[in-house]
């Protein structure tokens, strides 16, 4: 096909005539079209469309080999840093906003990228006031995109959005804009190749905390356990290593070679967060509400997998801890939904990946009519699995013998949109970079018959991608 052919038969929406009806009515309107037919790793369209604030998510269903959608925030029209207050205040405000002032008919690219802090968790619930964030990042950052894109996997198409100011006189100039963009992503995407490493460079990995004092807090919580303080509590820690790549060279890194549910990346001038996270943290779609609890570990090896997972399932240890979350899990949406609807609806499978092999659940409710996505969210996070039972007790703990803050790590990060949905992840395996500076951190839920040793190389095994 000549390009000048293919140009002709891209078909944006909405068309001229359905413009002018709209555009009247709000201040923006994007304008979206459709590729179909491009078989492309959506890697190379980021690289091709990069900006210096960006984000990537991909997704997959559990125990799929492929994903299925790529959702990409090329051109960011704002970037709004929150500290210091509830973000989901902030959010609620800016989502009516825009619901009234932006049209989309891509309904899905109408709304907002975000990661949230574990710190935020002080905004959610009755805790102690939380260490700040070693890296100095906003406790919480949200992205309105200007330029947005959705890559369907199976279908091979891809559907990309740009937001304009309402003006009919300029309707055809804004479709040949966004023709142009189109064009300019086939061609660059042409141009581009995938070559990752197999280890990530840089300097050997160095640990904040000394084992023997890591070891030492989790004697401290067994006896806080054994006293009847609480049932569980995850205690982690953080690791840094000197590095010269760069933000896309990481997000590809993580792509190819630690595959998992969700890999993602939000990059700005300041910083980056890039992660490969095998747990869905919440997800609200047509008002009902799921958690995927992941917890339960085991180290992989090549070529054990099968061995390595009956092991698993038959840890006493392992399936208690993983029930016990499941529990909190129902508790935590318990709180939003309507009587009678949480209900579990996969228990303790197992998913098998590079590093690790998980026990994985997952929990369901319908939201009550007086509850949205967004009371969903500030009311179940954090996530359970990366805090401990009982849940307030445990972030006690957890902020008296953890040295720092955790940061991103242990949030959650993910698209909300304006239609009442939102996909997010848990920020797990994850790495935030500033400068030439790599930050990660890795932990594991501790229980009475914890042991010491087993359960900080299970801290090691987790952050293996980054050593």
């Amino acid at each position: 096909m000549q390009k000048t052919q293919q140009r002709d038969n891209y078909l944006v929406t909405p068309t001229k005539k359905e413009y002018e009806i709209i555009s009247p009515k709000y201040t923006n309107v994007f304008l979206s079209l459709k590729i179909n037919n491009f078989d492309v790793n959506p890697l190379l369209v980021f690289r091709a469309m990069r900006s210096k604030d960006c984000f990537y998510m991909q997704k997959k269903y559990p125990g799929d080999k492929d994903p299925y959608e790529t959702i990409m925030g090329h051109k960011i029209s704002e970037t709004i840093k929150i500290s210091g207050l509830n973000p989901i205040n902030k959010i609620r405000k800016l989502i009516e906003n825009t619901k009234s002032s932006t049209y989309c008919d891509e309904n899905k690219h109408n709304g907002f990228f975000s990661y949230f802090s574990y710190e935020c968790f002080q905004y959610f619930d009755k805790v102690p006031r939380l260490k700040k964030d070693p890296n100095d990042c906003p406790e919480c950052l949200v992205m309105n995109p200007e330029i947005i894109s959705t890559y369907d996997h199976k279908e091979k198409s891809i559907v990309i959005s740009k937001k304009y100011k309402s003006s009919p006189e300029n309707y055809d100039r804004y479709k040949e804009d966004l023709r142009k963009i189109a064009q300019s992503i086939i061609e660059k995407s042409k141009q581009l190749n995938i070559n990752v490493p197999e280890k990530l460079k840089g300097l050997k990995s160095k640990t904040i905390t000394n084992k023997n004092n890591y070891l030492e807090k989790i004697n401290k919580i067994k006896k806080e356990i054994v006293s009847g303080e609480l049932i569980q509590c995850v205690l982690t820690q953080r690791f840094k290593k000197a590095s010269k790549i760069s933000d896309q060279e990481l997000l590809e890194y993580l792509s190819i070679n630690y595959p998992s549910e969700y890999v993602y990346q939000i990059s700005c001038n300041e910083f980056s967060i890039s992660g490969s996270s095998p747990e869905m943290f919440l997800k609200v779609k047509n008002n009902i509400a799921t958690i995927r609890p992941v917890a339960g570990t085991i180290g992989s090896v090549k070529g054990k997998t099968d061995k390595l997972i009956k092991k698993l399932k038959s840890s006493i240890k392992d399936k208690a801890e993983h029930i016990m979350l499941v529990d909190l899990a129902r508790n935590d949406l318990g709180k939003v939904a309507k009587p009678g609807t949480v209900k579990v609806d996969k228990l303790m499978e197992t998913m098998a990946y590079r590093n690790v092999i998980h026990l994985v659940s997952e929990v369901n409710a319908k939201l009550r009519k007086d509850k949205d996505y967004l009371d969903a969210f500030s009311s179940t996070f954090p996530i359970g699995t990366l805090v401990g039972a009982p849940k307030i007790r445990a972030a006690e703990l957890i902020n008296e013998i953890e040295e720092e803050g955790r940061g991103a790590y242990c949030g959650a990060i993910g698209w909300f949109s304006n239609d009442g949905n939102l996909e997010t992840s848990t920020i797990i395996r994850t790495v935030v970079k500033k400068g030439e500076e790599l930050s990660f951190n890795g932990g594991g839920g501790i229980v009475f018959d914890s042991i010491p040793e087993v359960e900080y190389q299970e801290t090691l095994d987790k952050v293996k991608a980054f050593w």
